[in-house]
């Protein structure tokens, strides 16, 4: 038998015991000092070892920190991958009725340069032949038994509330016609939530079950960056009543906080914030913001880089924790990392003139469409290029991920940033500066549930 590749071996308070955590299987134990004298060796013979021993090798395997000899967890984890990956038993589509918005944030990635391509001619909503073309494909998917989930997007979608709607009810249709399962959710700045309170019971009634939606600190901090196009108006309070509106009918909503120099001192002022308006149940995270497209490059200075904010995310758990969110009772903790949409078979983004993308970073440039929905067939050997090359992407291309041994948390990161802004290097993820810290507190949390129960 042999260690795993993917272990990593920490020290504890007690001088006399370490923790050790398996990136492959995100196991975690603490084990006697005395005894992890098999974890340093290249190879074991368990057939020599005493019956104590044995005992400890068992649970050991069991936890994924030691396997057989001829095992070759580079290979295990490229299955495990690949397997998600090419799974498709779900159509993922990201519908954007409208990129039109009423917002003017300075951060936003659909800015795009002079030396992209969005046509004079680009449709503010979507009209009719395109939505007859999406219900037409979703027709002809769903007869292949494939489940549907659907996540509206912009520009602000709910400023095309009515299509969105109008084509919930008949995608809803379509699938329960042929057996087959849908769920959507929505990414909406949440300005014009609390304008209609109809638009709540639409939600619901169209199976729209959560919600993203960004604040960005408190009501200053917000409204200096999230302002309204045109002029400049606050939109943090009206944001907060969408929210409370939201939470009041029971619809699952995720709080985000795009994050950069100019709000990360702000971050515990908004948490205050929430907390006195009875939101500590909701789920709360931090966004890091990265000069996605070209557009956005202006307010590259105002970025972070990752291990700074890793040093911010775990600061913000903490504050989670202390006091009192609901998402701060579970540590931030690692897990097998996910093939992206991006580089999933059945899995589009769709904007209102028919044009599929691979990444909602690239909605809108029409150079970066693979084709159009009411016509794939059609599609030409550039797009169909720039499609392969998006499905095709993934972290076993780079030695340097082959060889790090948080291979299977991180899976190279974002493909867009390793394909296109970084010139064909991956990006690590945050879990490169965090993971010791995250599993320490995992580990801490643990022991004193442990505690707690053998004391009561």
């Amino acid at each position: 038998m042999k260690p795993s590749t993917y272990n990593f071996v920490w020290s504890t308070d007690d001088p006399e015991k370490v923790m050790i955590f398996n990136s492959l299987t995100t196991a975690l134990a603490e084990v006697s000092k005395s005894r992890i004298d098999l974890l340093n060796v290249s190879q074991f013979d368990y057939a020599f070892l005493p019956e104590d021993k044995k005992q400890f090798v068992d649970e050991l395997q069991k936890g994924g920190f030691v396997v057989d000899d001829t095992a070759d967890e580079l290979r295990k984890v490229k299955f495990a991958y690949n397997s998600d990956k090419y799974d498709s038993e779900i159509v993922r589509l990201v519908i954007a009725p409208t990129l039109a918005c009423n917002f003017a944030c300075a951060y936003c990635f659909e800015q795009l340069d002079q030396s992209q391509s969005r046509n004079d001619g680009q449709n503010i909503f979507m009209p009719d032949n395109i939505k007859q073309d999406l219900l037409n494909y979703i027709e002809k998917i769903v007869k292949t038994g494939k489940n549907v989930f659907v996540t509206w997007y912009g520009g602000e979608p709910l400023l095309a509330k009515e299509t969105i709607f109008d084509l919930s009810q008949k995608i809803i249709a379509i699938t329960e016609e042929n057996e087959v399962g849908y769920s959507a959710g929505m990414v909406t700045n949440g300005y014009l939530i609390s304008e209609d309170p109809g638009i709540v019971q639409n939600l619901k009634k169209n199976r729209i079950k959560f919600i993203h939606i960004t604040l960005d600190g408190p009501r200053e901090v917000h409204n200096s960056r999230r302002m309204l196009k045109g002029n400049s108006g606050p939109t943090f309070d009206r944001i907060l009543e969408g929210i409370k509106l939201l939470k009041a009918n029971d619809i699952e909503i995720y709080v985000r906080i795009n994050t950069d120099r100019s709000n990360i001192d702000n971050i515990s002022s908004l948490l205050a914030v929430l907390k006195d308006n009875n939101l500590s149940d909701i789920f709360i995270y931090l966004g890091h913001v990265i000069p996605y497209t070209a557009g956005c490059k202006s307010y590259e200075s105002s970025c972070i880089l990752t291990e700074e904010f890793s040093i911010i995310n775990q600061n913000f758990y903490k504050n989670l924790n202390q006091m009192g969110f609901d998402a701060g009772r579970e540590s931030f903790y690692p897990r097998f990392a996910r093939s992206c949409d991006a580089n999933r078979t059945n899995a589009f983004v769709l904007d209102p003139d028919g044009d599929m993308y691979k990444c909602w970073t690239e909605i809108g440039n029409k150079t970066a469409s693979i084709g159009k929905i009411g016509d794939l067939t059609r599609q030409n050997r550039e797009k169909g290029n720039h499609e392969t090359r998006w499905l095709t992407w993934e972290p076993f291309e780079y030695s340097d991920c082959i060889e790090c041994k948080m291979l299977p948390i991180c899976m190279g990161g974002c493909a867009h940033q390793a394909m296109f802004i970084n010139r064909g290097r991956p990006e690590c993820k945050e879990w490169k500066y965090g993971l010791e810290n995250y599993v320490r507190t995992r580990f801490s949390n643990l022991k004193a549930l442990r505690a707690a129960v053998n004391n009561s």
